[in-house]
């Protein structure tokens, strides 16, 4: 996993999962780092085609689930997304994984297989409101190289109009995110959820809500005034953004005296605001105009060997300042990119956070070194 090194030596080495790279001009450090992609694939002498791998943008996963760095390698950075599928032959459940080429930018074996059971889930279903159905999936623990959604078959029609994903938390079912689901004329259902973190059995369930459509005229004449609003601002492109450091609320002890005067009493230094963007900004311009327009301190250095910046410090709170395991992170929609912050390329409606870790990340919910 490529992560930013600190000046400090190699006895931090392992912060460099803290952030990643910051930039002020998205066009120029695009180029560069497309250039110096191009460079290390040519050295690495890998040769694998994306005609080779896949058949309209699809390649069948191997019985073990996995996707070699090499085959991740092919659709890096690519303008186009790419699917990885299965079938669970037990259960006749087919299931495929989707990745955006263009948000793979620093690729990195893959274990895609994804193993269902049926333990726990009525336990689970209970304590999610009495949930009518239910399934668990097991992912192994893996570092993603992008930002993946997961889409299961299912060989039968789930009677529910909701659906959620939820992993438990001290035996507690806690919700992560809410789930598409399609009902196809073939009695079937096809479930599709973001998939931001692996490494446990994680649960959807669902039921009815009594939710049900309308068609009267004052339904209509929303959509219709939804509609025009959606056209109005069809070339304004938005993403939302936050800053927090609350994790060194309960680390205190370890702060440095001189840098207690900046952390906020609620650990909010931004609280989450929506920005505008132009297509092709990276998540360090939006990040760099957020701090710029709310008057907030921000500092970042380049780093040539990732040709990307370092963001060290946002409102004087700098890396090691609470801790020898402290820093600055990223998440973009629940992921924490394993490459620098000038190569994520912003898209509509994303949710960006910048948290300040006491733990190596650990403890703002980053898996990679647990």
């Amino acid at each position: 996993m490529k992560r930013n090194y600190s000046r400090i030596g190699m006895m931090v080495l392992t912060i460099l999962l803290l952030t990643a790279g910051c930039t002020t001009n998205s066009s120029e450090i695009t180029q560069l780092e497309k250039s110096g992609q191009t460079e290390e694939k040519t050295e690495a002498g890998e040769t694998l085609s994306v005609d080779e791998l896949f058949t309209d943008g699809r390649m069948e996963l191997p019985e073990s689930g996995i996707v070699t760095r090499e085959q991740m390698n092919a659709i890096a950075g690519t303008d186009a997304t790419y699917q990885f599928y299965s079938q669970d032959e037990a259960r006749n459940i087919a299931y495929y994984w989707s990745y955006e080429g263009r948000k793979i930018q620093n690729p990195v074996e893959q274990n895609l297989k994804v193993i269902f059971t049926d333990d726990n889930v009525e336990n689970v279903k209970q304590a999610a409101n009495g949930a009518s159905v239910g399934l668990g999936v097991t992912l192994a623990k893996e570092n993603l190289a992008a930002p993946a959604k997961l889409t299961l078959e299912l060989p039968q029609k789930w009677d529910a109009d909701l659906v959620i994903l939820c992993k438990l938390v001290d035996g507690v079912p806690e919700k992560m995110c809410d789930v598409s689901m399609e009902k196809t004329e073939t009695d079937t259902t096809k479930l599709t959820f973001q998939v931001t973190e692996m490494g446990d059995t994680y649960y959807l369930v669902g039921g009815n809500t009594g939710a049900r459509e309308s068609t009267d005229a004052g339904t209509e004449e929303a959509a219709l005034q939804e509609e025009d609003s959606s056209q109005e601002n069809a070339d304004t492109h938005t993403c939302t953004i936050s800053i927090e450091c609350s994790t060194i609320l309960d680390n205190m002890e370890d702060l440095k005296k001189s840098k207690e005067e900046f952390v906020p009493s609620d650990g909010w230094i931004l609280y989450a605001s929506e920005i505008s963007y132009t297509p092709g900004e990276t998540v360090y311009d939006v990040l760099y105009r957020a701090c710029r327009e709310a008057d907030i301190h921000m500092e970042a250095s380049y780093t040539p060997a990732y040709s990307s910046y370092y963001v060290e410090g946002i409102n004087q709170l700098y890396e090691f300042d609470c801790g020898s395991l402290s820093g600055w992170m990223y998440s973009v929609n629940g992921w924490f990119p394993n490459y620098g912050c000038s190569k994520y390329e912003v898209s509509d409606g994303d949710v960006i956070e910048w948290r300040y870790t006491c733990d190596l990340g650990r403890d703002v919910g980053d898996q990679y070194y647990e």
